[in-house]
């Protein structure tokens, strides 16, 4: 799907695919490859995929999973959601 405006997933909506848009809100479920200049997902919202955008925005509750790319150029990145005990670990059997 191709925008040049706002593209709004509803909180019972489902969308899997592409979506290319200006400005792309999700309070429903979207699985996919999304590049647009701003991302909001609210608190039901739940997207999955692969992104490129210039801003996100993501609301207590929203959960996203996948990977990243600012639009100015910077590499691809892995988010995922570790305890801060669970990410000291490596760092401090990397120091012994």
């Amino acid at each position: 799907m191709e925008s040049e405006g706002d593209v709004s997933i509803g909180q019972s909506g489902e969308f899997e695919g592409d979506i290319k848009a200006r400005r792309v809100v999700v309070s429903g479920h979207f699985n996919g490859t999304l590049d647009c200049d701003r991302l909001e997902i609210v608190s039901t919202g739940r997207v999955t995929g692969e992104i490129q955008i210039a801003e996100l925005v993501i609301e207590s509750g929203g959960h996203f999973s996948g990977t990243s790319r600012i639009k100015n150029g910077e590499p691809q990145r892995q988010l995922s959601h570790q305890s801060e005990k669970t990410a000291a670990k490596p760092a401090e059997a990397a120091a012994s």
